[in-house]
């Protein structure tokens, strides 16, 4: 995760692949998320995802573990909003307990894309 003071500039494909295959994270690799503050309790996030090999619209995990970070950092109570690349506008909530995270739930809209059906005969 990498805190950016342009989401807009930030280089998600180029450094994101490389930070991706990083020996730190082999052999699988990692997804990489580029943060920038908009505003207290209010961040943007736009994620490099592994497997896609590239820049994907949203994802949760990634979502989550910037708001998490974020709040931790600048003291945030919660909720945390995050704005992903497709525009949403994401709500991390939780409670932090004797330095430990519980009840974390991300709120948003979540939309079906796909169906598919495979015969394996």
């Amino acid at each position: 995760m990498l805190f950016v003071p342009d989401l807009e500039q930030a280089p998600v494909q180029s450094l994101g692949a490389e930070l991706r295959r990083h020996r730190r994270f082999a052999p699988r690799g990692t997804n990489v998320n580029f943060v920038q503050v908009r505003e207290p309790n209010f961040i943007l996030v736009r994620t490099f995802e592994r497997g896609v090999e590239g820049e994907t619209l949203a994802c949760g995990t990634g979502v989550t573990a910037a708001a998490l970070v974020a709040a931790q950092l600048y003291q945030w109570p919660s909720p945390v909003k995050v704005q992903v690349r497709n525009g949403d506008v994401l709500e991390v909530r939780f409670q932090q307990r004797d330095g430990q995270w519980d009840g974390v739930r991300l709120n948003g809209p979540a939309d079906f894309i796909f169906e598919g059906r495979i015969s394996l005969d």
